[in-house]
């Protein structure tokens, strides 16, 4: 799986607004993280138990922060089974990060 240090640079390269579905192993949650200009977001994904949005000064602050559900991903980013971004780019995998980075142009 992808680091942390490696995220962080892919998500502060990504033009716009990604939305960041997380999909933890051996669970049936996703959650996501969306960037903003001024903040970024983490929500728990669901028709019926969505969470809407809890907003976040930087993807350090929560990185760090114990979150909705008791997540924190600074000491559940081993349990992190994959990470895709925009419904297309799955970071499990270094080819997709590959294209990732061939498609926007990233430096990372």
């Amino acid at each position: 799986m992808i680091t942390y240090p490696v995220f962080k640079k892919i998500f502060d390269a990504y033009p716009g607004e990604p939305e960041c579905e997380i999909y933890f192993k051996g669970t049936g949650t996703t959650y996501m993280i969306i960037k903003y200009d001024n903040c970024v977001t983490f929500q728990r994904c669901g028709v019926k138990d969505g969470s809407g949005e809890f907003d976040y000064r930087d993807l350090d602050a929560l990185y760090h922060t114990v979150l909705l559900d008791g997540v924190c991903l600074e000491k559940e980013w081993d349990n992190i089974e994959t990470i895709v971004i925009d419904g297309t780019f799955d970071l499990a995998f270094e080819d997709e990060i590959q294209a990732l980075k061939g498609w926007y142009q990233l430096d990372i």
